[in-house]
């Protein structure tokens, strides 16, 4: 077992599983330039905190920001995941990439389980194609309009996968150099231009 293993679990066997049920709800994998990121939730304030200081043995803390009222970390992994291709997914020959993990405190109220929740995915075309080739799937839009990179995502039982047109690094240099240190999904790009002007 290695270091990242020890702090956020079997990775792994989570991006296989992530994957299968990406495959088994229809997905084409070539809609997706690479998975951006892999999320490690936490129950408590206590262990967000716990884990960020783990996640400095084998990472660097990228960025801390306020998304949707909790504190989110984003960290780029000292070693980069190289997780195999699955069977189904043929268009692909190289091992997917994942060197972000990004670790998210609890919301008021949320009943999530602590681990990793999901994964995002990079589009190669924008969100509107994605919805139009994939309509009538119940994606959940409420971060559709997000001002700084929109995402919709999709249940895949117990576990979640999202997609968005820029990876995490290039939206969290975007927000350090606008000037955001805290975002939500309500905020729209006028909503974030009106902030940055006041």
């Amino acid at each position: 077992m290695n270091k990242l293993e020890t702090i956020i679990g079997d990775y792994s066997g989570f991006l296989n599983d992530v994957l299968t049920r990406t495959a088994n709800e229809g997905f084409d994998f070539g809609d997706f330039v690479q998975i951006d990121h892999l999320d490690y939730r936490t129950i408590s304030l206590e262990n967000y905190e716990e884990k960020k200081s783990q996640l400095q043995e084998v990472a660097e803390l990228k960025n801390e920001s306020i998304i949707n009222g909790r504190p989110i970390s984003t960290y780029l992994l000292n070693e980069t995941i190289a997780h195999p291709h699955i069977e189904s997914d043929s268009s692909r020959l190289d091992p997917w990439q994942v060197d972000v993990v990004e670790l998210i405190a609890p919301k008021d109220g949320s009943d999530f389980p602590e681990g990793p929740n999901h994964v995002e995915y990079v589009l190669r075309r924008g969100i509107p194609e994605f919805l139009e080739k994939y309509k009538g799937k119940p994606f959940e839009m409420r971060a559709a309009d997000r001002g700084i990179n929109p995402e919709v995502g999709l249940p895949l039982g117990n576990l979640m996968m999202k997609v968005h047109n820029l990876s995490l690094l290039t939206v969290v240099d975007l927000q350090r150099r606008l000037g955001f240190d805290e975002i939500s999904d309500n905020q729209t790009a006028k909503d974030l231009l009106r902030l940055k002007n006041q």
